[in-house]
């Protein structure tokens, strides 16, 4: 994605390139959810393989999304409409440096598994599991947050 300042996109324009960006999180969050349904009984490398890269995936897309969303002031069209959102603004923007803080350490924890750490697999994945309905709830705020400062100006059409 070309790097778009944020502050220069319109209320619906805004509104649109959240909702595109969310709906590449959940797909791969879907997939890496499926990865750590179920610790396995065998083949644990193939599984430890198979979560580590779509572990990857979701976190280089997680880590490039919060990037991006903060490098353009994301959140500054929202503080203007409404000035007394900013404390939410400034929870969720804190949100973000937890998230990454989970995922690295979660992905410190995936580069040094073996096949024969099974309590650490079980261990990685509640903590994906828990990652993940963080960055949903993160992303339902942000999606409200949207739309209480600017139901006006987004409606309900695209």
């Amino acid at each position: 994605m070309t790097a778009i300042k944020h502050e220069q996109m319109t209320p619906k324009e805004l509104a649109k390139w959240l909702k595109k960006e969310h709906e590449m999180v959940d797909a791969l969050a879907a997939t890496l959810s499926e990865r750590v349904a179920l610790v396995p009984r065998a083949n644990e490398q193939a599984w430890i393989d198979g979560v580590r890269k779509a572990f990857e995936h979701f976190r280089a897309h997680m880590t490039k999304h919060i990037a991006l969303e903060e490098q353009g002031g994301y959140m500054e069209p929202v503080i203007e409409q409404r000035a007394a959102l900013e404390p939410q603004v400034a929870r969720l923007k804190h949100e973000h440096k937890e998230i990454v803080a989970l995922m690295h350490a979660t992905h410190s924890l995936l580069e040094d598994l073996q096949p024969q750490d099974r309590l650490i697999m079980r261990d990685i994945c509640h903590r994906v599991q828990d990652i993940l309905r963080y960055v949903d709830h993160h992303t339902q705020s942000e999606n409200m947050l949207l739309l209480s400062a600017f139901t006006d100006e987004i409606g309900t059409k695209d």
